[in-house]
């Protein structure tokens, strides 16, 4: 095993670790510091995860000055997966955040109203199933029989389902393993517990940069990958304004994030306790941006919800549709 490899493993279980052992109710992280304006209004409370794109906002810190300049102070709260950062969202801890696109459809399966508000850009190259590159498999045709490994309700999950039905295998005649993190997922696959990998950016780039792997399928014409913006009803009923504000300025952020990829690397990769290497290759096959939720965009996440139901993952249907609520005229011209 090559020292890199070491190296990478030690780092990504040193950032679950950290990640898990935050107390994500409180406390806060950065923000803009107290103004006199800043009291009139009060406090707008953004959750997020390392490494996505509202870091890049905080780090960015365009944000915290546009609010402040409006009355408000902003405070930003770090958790380490979608899952508990929309149960922060649903109990109003939080006005505002982010989670992928599988992280909402089991929030909302679980009963827990959720309010859309944008998408981030689609990035499908940030997942993919991979094998060694001395592995018989060539194709997804190859996987009956094989064990792959993914996270239960993941987007490399969705991705195998998605996968294997394209190519007419029944989930049935494929093992599928399922791993917690990607810490567990990748020593895995370094001791051939799996035959097929499946990851995500920035991880699939750490992979890809420390073992010699190929990559049998990603996300292209098969998975979205995309990351969604929440709200509290509170927040869209009562301060619709800051909402755009967010929107603008989040989306501002992003196209400086295309032009500052090399810096945004470097930040991010600080966040994470990451190489800057593979950062930079999960950066340079994605394109930041804010998206306004259209039929399409809809469609394709009640699909990714009807997978997880046919795969027996959720247990009723749900309707993407219906949580989606956002008056059209809350997104900032420059969201389209």
């Amino acid at each position: 095993m090559k020292k890199t490899l070491w190296i990478s493993l030690i780092a990504i279980f040193a950032l679950v670790i950290s990640a898990c052992g935050k107390d994500t109710t409180a406390g806060s992280e950065g923000g803009s510091a107290s103004t006199p304006a800043s009291d009139q209004k009060g406090v707008i409370t953004i959750g997020y995860q390392k490494g996505n794109t509202l870091n890049i906002l905080k780090e960015h810190g365009n944000l915290d000055k546009a609010l402040n300049e409006k009355g408000y102070k902003v405070e930003w709260k770090v958790f380490s997966t979608g899952t508990v950062l929309l149960e922060a969202l649903n109990t109003n801890n939080i006005d505002f955040g982010h989670a992928s696109d599988g992280n909402a459809v089991f929030m909302q399966a679980g009963g827990h109203p959720l309010n859309y508000v944008a998408s981030e850009s689609p990035y499908p190259e940030g997942v993919a199933l991979v094998v060694k590159a001395d592995s018989s498999i060539q194709s997804v045709n190859d996987l009956k029989g094989k064990t792959i490994g993914v996270t239960k309700g993941g987007n490399q999950h969705y991705l195998l389902l998605v996968a294997l039905e394209k190519a007419g295998i029944d989930q049935k005649d494929v093992n599928i393993k399922f791993y917690k993190d990607a810490a567990e997922g990748l020593a895995a696959f370094t001791k051939d517990e799996f035959d097929v990998y499946g990851t995500w950016d920035p991880y699939l780039a750490i992979v890809e940069n420390t073992v010699e792997t190929r990559t049998i399928v990603n996300g292209t014409d098969n998975s979205e990958n995309r990351t969604f913006y929440f709200a509290t009803k509170d927040l869209l009923d009562q301060k619709s304004d800051v909402v755009t504000i967010i929107l603008q300025e989040l989306h501002n952020a992003d196209l400086w994030a295309n032009d500052n990829k090399q810096e945004i690397s470097n930040i991010l990769s600080t966040e994470l306790g990451l190489d800057v290497e593979p950062i930079q290759k999960a950066n340079d096959r994605r394109t930041f941006g804010v998206q306004e939720i259209d039929d399409t965009i809809i469609a394709s996440q009640q699909k990714l919800a009807d997978k997880f139901v046919e795969a027996g993952l959720l247990t009723s249907k749900i309707s993407i549709k219906e949580a989606v609520n956002i008056d059209s005229s809350i997104i900032p011209s420059n969201v389209k």
